[in-house]
């Protein structure tokens, strides 16, 4: 047993091991859904204009000054507990975020003289969102990304340990991190190894989200 055993004698390092499935996976597909369809209906939001492009603007401002934990919390109070209604509560939570960061990335786009002088040229809306707008918004939507796939683990991992995600003796992270806390005076590591695989999964992937905008950055420069 590499990393020692907890209180059942259970591997620690198998369970680690195992919890990624759980929490690293259910991360990706909750990022990957809130990518879409934060990224459609940003887009969408982004070529409108008037009334309603000020009004979603205002309502975003309102919803991000909210955090994400906090909402997932507020939805699950409304759709109840159980590990899908979990999921779904975190991946509304992130929605706005990317609606927000996509919106102004094509409202800025927008409004730039390459996208006024096509339009003169009769390009529609279709083909400068496919052809200009999306190439030029890349890094705003990979750094994005990368953000709220760590927002996802942390909420994940946050309603585990608060006991409103998975329960014990699920491997979820969160849930063993939870499980274990009774015993940090005891057994130490039971603690600290879930804590730390937590922090350094989220250092690595905001690591690796500033390499891929800054290459593509390079790219578009």
């Amino acid at each position: 047993y590499f990393l020692g055993t907890d209180d059942l004698g259970r591997d620690i390092l198998s369970r680690l091991i195992m919890g990624s499935q759980l929490t690293f996976g259910a991360a990706v597909g909750i990022t990957a859904i809130a990518t879409i369809v934060g990224c459609f209906i940003g887009v969408l939001a982004g070529m409108t204009k008037g009334l309603l492009s000020s009004t979603l603007n205002h309502l975003l401002d309102t919803v991000m000054s909210i955090p994400s934990l906090l909402l997932a919390i507020i939805f699950v109070a409304f759709l109840g507990f159980g590990e899908f209604n979990i999921l779904l509560a975190i991946c509304l939570a992130l929605i706005p975020r990317f609606i927000r960061s996509v919106y102004i990335a094509v409202h800025t786009e927008v409004e730039k003289d390459y996208i006024m002088a096509a339009r003169l040229d009769g390009a529609n809306d279709f083909y400068l969102l496919w052809s200009s707008i999306l190439p030029n918004i890349l890094t705003v939507i990979a750094a994005e990304i990368t953000l709220a796939l760590s927002a996802a683990i942390l909420d994940i991992t946050a309603l585990g340990f608060l006991g409103l995600g998975a329960q014990a003796p699920s491997t979820e992270w969160g849930a063993i991190l939870g499980d274990s806390v009774e015993l940090i005076y005891i057994a130490p590591w039971t603690v600290t190894l879930p804590g730390l695989t937590i922090m350094f999964t989220v250092i690595i992937l905001n690591l690796v989200g500033e390499g891929v905008r800054q290459a593509l950055n390079a790219g578009i420069e």
